[in-house]
């Protein structure tokens, strides 16, 4: 079967979707991947091919966040993704008509799960939509990327409602003329599609709950982890570090290229050196230009977490689903530093689990109160209740295999459906 993989976002949103193309390929589909021009390589590196969309996605999105920072809140963020999708629509529009005729089905994420309805010149094919937590409302506080409290409450259920207005938007770009052709019956439509297309949860059960969500029953299925080939090393120079010293303390906020980044970073480094710990700080905030530092700091660039966590002492990171699993596989503390998105979800999750401190926000990590905060959260998730709590969840999440489940219901969603 001719499978067309429908990616788009951060480098987090593609590793998974590469992890199950290619099992897909191993078992004889044929399989393509939509990439913004950032991640095209990513995509061809993966063994997969790439469906180019014409845009640097993340480099647009970093010059927003520059000149206009972050919006407040879940509505204003989605908000400016939906703004995004809007801006890409024409490139998007461009290459769903050019690839719809060579695929007979699709698997798509939240982000894309309305490009084919929208954008593709061609008779209706088979999808499948995968997420990483439900973006659609329910009471509970376990099952939806809307919700705000623990356990079940109607205060998730109203945040759900009002969350799924601005998701539409986001997922559904506008009817401005112009938007390659957009009209709101052709939304209304996408977003009914959407709404009945077969889908599953990407992720671990110890932070997605399987619920009936919505009316519908969420299958959770594990998260596909896009391992590093046997064989594969850290960099040399992280490997000296390593080697250097205890454990460090690693801090990493994600793609984000913002001063807030930054800020929380430069609060991060200064809380683990207060508790006498060394820190592996990921590069790209700007802090690694600012100096200052002795040798219990060290920058590093892009560098497999699968590798890195495990030796690490805790893990600092901005809650993004990839790092979150991939920490919770590590077994190690964690704190987290939410920005944006479904972060406070998972921030708010690995708090409840018991593998990581309280959450400590971006903005207030970064805030003159920042470091004490964040050393605190540090003390937490380096103790050894927490430590153990990581291990035992992590031996659970080591057993379970998102890869091959997300496989079997992508071939039961398409093929049984052609």
């Amino acid at each position: 079967m001719r499978i067309a993989l429908l990616a788009a976002g951060s480098r987090g949103d593609y590793q998974p979707l590469l992890a199950v193309g290619r099992a897909l390929a191993a078992r004889g589909h044929d399989v393509g991947m939509t990439a913004t021009s950032d991640f095209v390589e990513l995509v061809r590196a993966g063994g997969l091919y790439p469906e180019e969309v014409r845009m640097d996605l993340m480099g647009r999105y970093r010059q927003e966040m520059l000149e206009g920072g972050m919006p407040g809140g879940l509505h204003g963020q989605l908000g400016m993704i939906g703004e995004m999708a809007r801006v890409l629509a024409p490139e998007v529009a461009r290459t769903m008509r050019d690839l719809a005729p060579r695929y007979d089905g699709y698997v798509t994420t939240a982000l894309t799960a309305t490009w084919a309805s929208l954008f593709a010149d061609a008779p209706a094919r088979s999808q499948v939509l995968m997420m990483f937590v439900p973006a659609l409302p329910s009471r509970w506080g376990d099952s939806s990327l809307f919700s705000v409290v623990q356990g079940r409450s109607v205060r998730n259920l109203a945040a759900g409602l009002r969350g799924v207005v601005s998701a539409t938007g986001a997922v559904a770009p506008g009817v401005e003329p112009g938007t390659a052709g957009i009209t709101a019956g052709d939304r209304r439509r996408a977003a009914l599609r959407m709404a009945a297309m077969p889908a599953f949860v990407a992720n671990t059960r110890h932070l997605v709950t399987p619920r009936r969500v919505a009316g519908r029953r969420v299958r959770v299925v594990g998260y596909p982890f896009l391992d590093s080939p046997p064989g594969a090393t850290l960099p040399p120079q992280v490997e000296d570090f390593l080697a250097a010293g205890p454990a460090p303390v690693f801090a990493g906020l994600g793609s984000h290229t913002i001063p807030a980044v930054r800020d929380a970073l430069r609060s991060t480094v200064g809380a683990a050196l207060d508790l006498g710990r060394r820190v592996l700080v990921m590069r790209g905030s700007g802090l690694e230009d600012e100096g200052g530092y002795d040798d219990r700091v060290a920058f590093v660039g892009d560098v497999p977490h699968d590798l890195l966590f495990p030796r690490a002492a805790a893990v600092v990171h901005h809650g993004g689903a990839g790092t979150s699993a991939v920490a919770l596989r590590a077994g190690r503390g964690q704190v987290v530093v939410p920005f944006t998105m479904d972060q406070p979800f998972f921030a708010r999750r690995l708090q409840e689990i018991g593998v990581a401190a309280a959450p400590v926000p971006a903005a207030v990590a970064g805030g003159h109160e920042g470091v004490g905060l964040v050393r605190a959260a540090l003390v937490r998730a380096l103790s050894a209740e927490v430590a153990q709590r990581g291990e035992r969840v992590a031996a659970a999440v080591r057993r379970e295999d998102g890869v091959a489940g997300a496989v079997a219901l992508i071939e039961q969603g398409l093929v049984v459906r052609l």
